[in-house]
């Protein structure tokens, strides 16, 4: 088993390198040059091809991003010289991951448990209900669904503020940047996540469902008070409110057009689960029917939908354009936008080595997961 998982980790170090190489040639075939942008004399031009080492071989500038590339040191930024192209990523990083990541969790939890019910109640009007809201909001336009969020809850209620990440007007005085607070923000709710999953699973095996769900809302009520007095503490508890305000109405559009496909990929996995011979051999033995759908059914179905879930990850954590825009958050999805349109080659290959090191340490841990989960691919080689 071990001798497996050395070897896909070192297939995956090859896949690394290879993917960097192609990722580097691809862009420098690019009919990019950053100097272009400045109108002046060829004098100028060549001053700026020399400051960012674009007049050097390519074999040179290779061999440096390669080098860089292993010592986390992902270049310059053009547009932003001289900063460092991690420095920037990591600025925009707490928003992708404020606003996108604890989406797609939030989706994928409220699909899983969706799919679970629909799956369970095959042909009820529930199920018709929630298949039609799921396909609809799945297949919707992004951009038309965050229009209509603002005009319904911003424009005609009232109830959210407008666009944008924060209030002028309560941070004019504040001397912590927005993005340091967004950060505390990303790690405090990374914290009262883990300790939500923990309390999940200490939980799992009370019998008596009431009892259980009363100690999973206590324990939930303790978490979310000591995470509002350690924010009250620090004194910038109504900053984060106020970056909470404007991150409902993104938040909630984010989850609408996510939710739909867990939930139907749920439910079609348990549905061709439930025909299976030990589903039929649990009932037989006397097996309530919520241990037959929580423990056997639901338990099998989900690693394909886990597995799109880790697959999907790198890719959301570069954002969504198209939300960005209409919302005015500018993550990441902007920034590469941005690198794109201004030729900004240490930005767009930093950004998109950061997506492909993600996507492969997903495709890694999913071959392991299931070398542990599936004692046959022990010794069926399967992942030689």
């Amino acid at each position: 088993m071990y001798r497996l998982i050395i070897r896909r980790i070192i297939r995956g170090f090859v896949a690394l390198i290879v993917f960097q190489t192609l990722l580097f040639a691809l862009i420098q075939a690019l009919p990019y040059d950053y100097s272009v942008l400045f109108f002046g004399d060829s004098v100028l031009r060549n001053y700026i091809k020399t400051t960012l080492g674009l007049n050097r071989p390519y074999i040179i500038q290779y061999l440096d991003w390669m080098t860089g590339f292993f010592h986390l040191n992902l270049g310059k930024s053009f547009m932003a010289y001289p900063i460092p192209v991690t420095t920037i990523l990591l600025n925009k990083a707490p928003r992708t991951l404020l606003l996108f990541f604890s989406g797609i969790l939030i989706a994928y939890f409220l699909g899983i448990w969706l799919g679970k019910q629909i799956a369970w109640h095959h042909g009820s009007k529930f199920e018709i209900g929630a298949t039609l809201g799921g396909v609809a909001t799945y297949t919707s336009f992004a951009p038309w669904l965050g229009f209509l969020m603002l005009n319904v809850f911003s424009w005609h209620l009232g109830w959210f503020p407008f666009q944008k990440l924060i209030d002028p007007n309560k941070w004019w005085r504040v001397n912590i940047p927005a993005d340091l607070i967004l950060g505390f923000m990303v790690i405090s709710g990374g914290l009262a996540f883990g300790a939500i999953a923990l309390l999940w699973y200490f939980t799992r095996k009370l019998r008596h469902t009431l009892i259980r769900w009363a100690e999973r809302a206590t324990g939930c009520i303790i978490i979310g008070v000591t995470l509002w007095v350690w924010w009250a503490h620090s004194g910038f508890d109504y900053l984060a409110v106020d970056i909470l305000s404007h991150l409902v109405l993104p938040l909630a559009t984010v989850i609408l057009l996510s939710f739909g496909e867990t939930m139907l990929t749920m439910r079609t996995t348990m549905l061709e689960t439930m025909n299976e011979e030990y589903v039929t051999t649990a009932r037989a033995k006397g097996l309530s029917e919520s241990v037959i759908r929580n423990h056997h059914v639901a338990r099998n179905a989900f690693f394909p939908v886990l597995t799109r879930l880790l697959l999907n990850i790198p890719f959301v954590l570069v954002g969504s354009l198209a939300i960005e825009i209409v919302f005015r958050w500018d993550a990441m999805g902007q920034l590469i936008f941005n690198a794109i349109e201004y030729q900004d080659i240490p930005i767009l290959m930093g950004a998109l080595s950061f997506v492909g090191v993600m996507t492969l340490l997903a495709h890694i841990f999913l071959d392991i997961f299931h070398i542990f989960v599936d004692p046959r691919l022990r010794y069926t080689g399967e992942f030689s």
